[in-house]
């Protein structure tokens, strides 16, 4: 079958895929005006589908729904509705709670995948509160999914909350000065698809196939035709450039320079080098202390600074009363010991000239407290312990709650404690170092460690757990540099492949919070550098001995492999490229006569084993030398097997929701940034963000840069682009087929391969055209003043609302 028929064979083919990929419609409830019954929601669970401890407890009773979060969450019940498009509805329910965190979002009502919603409340007792918004569909939005929990994004409480009367009514108009919120997602994301479920991102992708499917045939038709005709087809050399054999003073003083420029704009606004880092842990429930504030004080805010112990004390409570003028302490506040290392407050409107702090449940590790006088913003001064109960001396004293006011901060930011996946790592680390039980287990230990010891150089303050991270992504600049040196071996090429990598803003975002993935991309990279020896140059020399090459691989690749599994994709690569090696040294005979080829494979199976398997495997087991010395059962070699069964699980099983999840074909079109923090408390009319996303001037080029380089390596027969393609299909492609819960920074592996292909795309342009010089200059400026433009949102600068509202030239960039 040819021509016609066959095209339009697989076209129809590829539009059933297609068909099939996005088919299986859920129903959902009808919007009638009436509240909805208590008995057909779904329940989200945010601890329990990370795998974290401290599940919620959810009920559904005649007339309202409860929850219960003993541990901080983000818990609610969901409910999908069908609903009419470009229409306004209102959302009311009836909530009440008890023992809500006042520092984070309580109960509310609000949609799916939207970030706007009714105010959150924090009411007590039995008193119910009104909460209600007014939200508006899209042109073409049929269906919404209506939640109703405590906690957020980025704010998980603990608590107990009941909902009641919860009704969705479509409405003409809305009140004078109300907003309406957009409930159509401006984040077009497509979320981790449960296992044996469809992704809705594949009408885009079998759309894509059968676009691309019919120009590969049309291309194979006009070859046959060609070929027919007569004409043979032939490929002109291009030129061939002055090679660099060696590392010379220029790339020494490049290297330096742009290594400087790295580091110092790493390392400006950090994070603090002051945090509260002595505390009071209360033995036993009652435990309390007195704090005499030296005169009758307006209090506003009373604040804290929860600290790090083991599991045990989180979840602690403690009460706040003050003292009236007969003298009795009045309970004025509560607060539940949840997040750690970030300053959170109660608001107060008492007048009193002493507090009194009282532990309600023993073990919770408190490091501070401040009081903040009504009108001012910062903490009163002259305040004192007056009257503590008994504690234990290697728990701290109750005097180390008033030690480190210095460190005090009235609208809490990154700068003095933890913000993103921070209280994971960040605390992990120094519990590592502090041999306690480890909190975050769901990742290999070594990026922890490599943590551990900023810490302990600079303390345990932002700028001590971050500055490891910072120097490791600086770090990637110049090893991109001699990466690229070794490919082109051209100082140029080798120069613009570490200035992009240096204004590109994944690399800058990712490297600056106290989180693992520069690490691993570090040693992936470095890996790739060491495998590249296996291929000789365009000239045919050699650049190092295979058995060396692939022993540094090897070491490489289980440093890697011990800080995220992401090495292990690596691995899958290096693999292919040693066996694609091997396969060419049997077919040129480069062997030895005296040992044959069934020798010189036994001696490459054997260096493989070691390199790959053995060597590896003992640098692996070693990053577990911290969690095998705890004291304590469980901390055998067996409950490190265990614990790689529980990894794999955790990451196989994780099929949550959230707001700033992507779908794997997104990520190189940059579409959906990761919000990682944003400032609160800030003078009106100004912002602070820190968002992770790619350079658009990077990304955007880089797929057809991917085309180009792979007609280089094929058509040029460059083999050593070969192993640049290797690595990235073999960081980016298992993404196609992992289910679990997705974000674009899981596409930071891929951007060093993805650099290396724009810059050989550069280089292909400027053989055929020296004066494409001109426009190569011209691109790495744009890549750099887009660096300049994004700068705020990548560093938590403050700046203007209106200004990164600028920013935002896509409707799926929020931030």
């Amino acid at each position: 079958m040819y021509g016609a028929p066959r095209t339009f064979l697989l076209t129809l083919l590829l539009l059933l895929t297609a068909a099939v990929l996005t088919a299986g419609e859920v129903p959902s409830t009808p919007v009638d005006g009436r509240p909805l019954n208590a008995q057909q929601w779904t329940q989200y669970d945010w601890n329990a589908s990370s795998g974290e401890t401290g599940a919620a407890r959810f009920e559904r009773r005649d007339g309202f729904l409860q929850i219960r979060a003993e541990s901080p969450n983000d818990a609610r019940f969901v409910r999908e509705l069908t609903v009419e498009p470009h229409t306004i509805y209102h959302f009311t329910c009836q909530s009440r709670s008890e023992n809500i965190g006042s520092g984070l979002r309580g109960a509310g009502i609000s949609v799916v995948d939207i970030l706007e919603g009714s105010p959150d409340s924090k009411g007590r007792g039995n008193d119910w509160q009104l909460l209600e918004f007014y939200g508006k569909t899209g042109p073409d939005q049929n269906k919404i999914s209506v939640t109703v929990g405590i906690g957020g994004y980025g704010s998980m409480n603990s608590g107990t909350v009941w909902f009641r009367d919860i009704t969705v009514k479509k409405v003409g108009s809305v009140p004078p000065g109300i907003r309406v919120a957009a409930l159509q997602p401006p984040v077009a994301a497509e979320p981790a698809a449960p296992v044996g479920q469809k992704r809705s991102g594949g009408m885009v992708i079998a759309t894509l196939g059968c676009f691309g499917g019919l120009l590969a045939w049309w291309g194979v038709i006009l070859r046959r035709r060609s070929g027919s005709a007569g004409q043979r087809i032939t490929v002109n050399p291009l030129p061939t450039p002055v090679l660099q054999e060696r590392v010379a003073g220029r790339d020494v003083a490049s290297m330096a320079a742009l290594s400087a420029a790295g580091l110092l704009i790493s390392l400006l606004h950090l994070g603090g080098h002051v945090a509260p880092e002595t505390g009071w842990r209360p033995t036993s429930a009652g435990q309390s202390v007195t704090i005499e504030l030296g005169r009758e004080v307006d209090l506003s805010r009373i604040y804290y600074y929860c600290g790090i112990n083991d599991s045990s004390g989180d979840g602690s409570r403690y009460s706040l009363a003050a003292r009236n003028p007969a003298g009795n302490f009045i309970k004025v506040a509560s607060f539940t010991k949840d997040d750690t290392y970030i300053w959170k407050f109660n608001e107060v409107d008492v007048r009193t000239s002493a507090v009194r702090l009282t532990a309600e449940t023993p073990g919770g590790r408190l490091n501070e407290i401040a009081f903040v006088e009504k009108g001012k913003r910062v903490p009163l001064a002259g305040v004192g312990i007056v009257e503590k109960s008994a504690s234990s001396p290697t728990q701290g004293t109750p005097e180390n709650l008033l030690d480190e006011q210095s460190s005090f901060e009235y609208a809490p930011s990154f700068w003095t404690g933890f913000y993103f996946d921070e209280i994971y790592h960040a605390r992990t680390a120094w519990e590592m170092l502090n041999r306690i039980e480890p909190y975050e287990t769901t990742h290999p230990p070594l990026g922890k460690l490599l943590i551990s010891s900023g810490i302990a150089l600079f303390g345990m303050n932002p700028f001590g757990w971050r500055i490891m991270g910072a120097l490791f992504g600086v770090a990637l600049v110049p090893l991109m540099y001699l990466f690229a040196l070794k490919l082109f071996r051209n100082w140029f090429y080798a120069f613009c492949a570490a200035f992009l990598m240096l204004v590109e803003f994944m690399r800058f975002a990712q490297s600056r919070v106290a989180v693992i993935d520069v690490y691993g991309v570090f040693f992936i990279l470095l890996m790739y550098y060491f495998i590249l020896d296996l291929f000789p140059e365009r000239d045919g020399s050699t650049r190092r001995s295979v058995n060396r090459a692939l022993l540094l691989a090897g070491t490489t690749f289980g440093i890697g492999a011990a800080c995220k599994w992401i090495a292990l994709y690596a691995g899958c690569g290096m693999v292919l490229l040693v066996v694609v090696r091997t396969v060419a040294d049997l077919q040129q005979h480069t062997y030895s006569a005296e040992h044959g080829m069934a020798g010189f494979l036994l001696r490459r199976i054997g260096t493989c084993l070691l390199a790959f398997g053995l060597l590896p495997g003992l640098i692996y087991l070693l990053a577990y030398l911290p969690y095998l010395l705890l004291d304590g059962p469980g901390h055998g070699l067996t409950d490190v097997v265990r614990l790689q069964a529980h990894m794999l699980h955790y990451h196989r099983m994780l099929q949550a929701s959230h707001p700033f999840s992507s779908a794997w074909w997104s990520w190189p079109l940059d579409l959906h940034p990761m919000w990682m923090y944003t400032g609160v408390g800030l003078p009106a009319g100004s912002a602070s963000s820190i968002v992770s996303f790619g350079n658009p001037a990077i990304f955007w080029l880089g797929i057809p840069a991917v085309a180009t380089a792979v007609y280089c390596a094929v058509q040029r027969r460059e083999p050593a682009l070969g192993v640049v393609l290797t690595a990235l299909v073999c960081q980016y492609l298992p993404w196609v087929g992992i289910n679990r819960l997705a974000f674009i920074y899981h596409f930071f592996s891929s951007v060093p391969f993805l650099i290396l292909c724009i810059v050989a795309a550069i280089r292909s342009a400027e053989l055929r055209n020296p004066r494409f010089r001109t426009v190569t200059w011209g691109y790495m400026g744009i890549a750099a003043v887009l660096f300049i433009l994004f700068y705020p949102v990548l560093s938590g600068m403050q700046v203007p609302q209106a200004y990164i509202a600028s920013l935002t030239w896509l409707p799926t960039w929020i931030f």
